[in-house]
C-alpha cells in the first residue's frame, strides 16, 4: 500500500549516538541519496567511451520549515515549536556540527553528520512564514531503521 508522507520527521543530536530532538514544523525535505558521478576510462585502443562509478554528490539538503511562534496543537509542546529556528541559527552561528536523521512514516530513513546554514523565506502578503535549513553533508548518508 502506498505511503503518505504524513509523521516524516527530521531529528538532530550532537552526536551520532546522542539524544535526537525532532525539529517542529518540517513542511518539505529534498531528494535524498546519490548518484556517482561518472569517471572516464576511455583509453586509445577503445572503440566507444568507458566510465567506472566515482564518487557521490548528495549535493546540498535544503529543509523547509514553517516559521512557528505558537501552535493551537496540544501535542505539541511550545518549547518544541519555537525551537526549530532558533536552535538551527545557533548551531549556524557556532559553527557546530551537527547529526541528522530523516525519518519516514515506515521507520526508515538517512542519518548524517552535516554544518547547517538557516535562512529566512521572502515574506508576502497572507502567506505564513517560512525558512529553509541547508544541510551540507560532511558523511555518507546512513541507511537507518528508527524504532517503532
Amino acid at each position: 500500500m502506498e505511503l503518505l508522507s504524513k509523521g516524516t520527521k527530521l531529528q538532530y543530536a550532537d552526536t551520532k549516538a546522542g539524544t535526537y530532538k525532532t525539529l517542529y514544523g518540517l513542511q518539505s525535505t529534498p531528494d535524498m541519496g546519490g548518484d556517482p558521478e561518472k569517471v572516464d576510462v576511455t583509453n586509445l585502443a577503445d572503440g566507444a567511451k568507458r566510465y567506472i562509478p566515482g564518487v557521490k554528490d548528495y549535493g546540498d539538503l535544503d529543509f523547509t520549515f514553517f516559521y512557528n511562534d505558537d501552535d493551537d496543537n496540544p501535542a505539541v509542546s511550545e518549547a518544541d515549536v519555537a525551537a526549530a529556528y532558533s536552535t538551527l541559527r545557533a548551531l549556524q552561528t557556532s559553527n557546530a556540527t551537527v547529526w541528522f536523521k530523516l525519518i519516514y512514516p515506515d521507520n526508515t530513513g538517512y542519518q548524517w553528520s552535516s554544518k547547517v546554514s538557516v535562512k529566512r523565506s521572502a515574506a508576502e502578503v497572507n502567506a505564513a512564514l517560512k525558512f529553509t535549513l541547508r544541510s551540507t553533508p560532511l558523511t555518507e548518508l546512513e541507511d537507518v531503521t528508527a524504532a517503532a
